[in-house]
């Protein structure tokens, strides 16, 4: 299982561009790297480039996958909350897209969590 202390490296491995912006994180902040995540991946997505936001979800579903209770927690409060806020920079073929490139895992959980916030 990926814990938090391995979250950083992970990421920085998989993801060069940000690995600079991964070092000012703390040792077992699981929340940090997760949030640098999802700022690239929102960046990403900001400028149209949907090969990297999908190579950034399949990340993110990968660490969710293998990662221990804590990072999974990490994973649906800070990078599945994004969803809401990156569909809001989309016309509707646009959403399509990226959804196409959600894993579905992902997906579900974004689903759990937009019908949660409607009760």
């Amino acid at each position: 299982m990926i814990n938090q202390y391995e979250i950083a490296g992970i990421i920085a491995g998989k993801l060069p561009p940000i690995k600079n912006d991964l070092q000012g994180c703390r040792s077992g902040n699981v929340y940090q790297p997760i949030q640098v995540l999802t700022d690239y991946t929102r960046r990403m997505a900001i400028g149209h480039d949907f090969k990297m936001v999908r190579k950034c979800m399949a990340l993110a579903d990968n660490i969710y996958e293998q990662g221990n209770p804590l990072v999974r927690n990490a994973i649906e409060n800070v990078f599945i909350f994004s969803f809401s806020s990156i569909m809001a920079l989309y016309n509707i073929v646009e959403w399509r897209i990226v959804q196409s490139y959600m894993p579905a895992r992902l997906y579900a959980l974004y689903i759990q969590q937009v019908l949660r916030s409607k009760d």
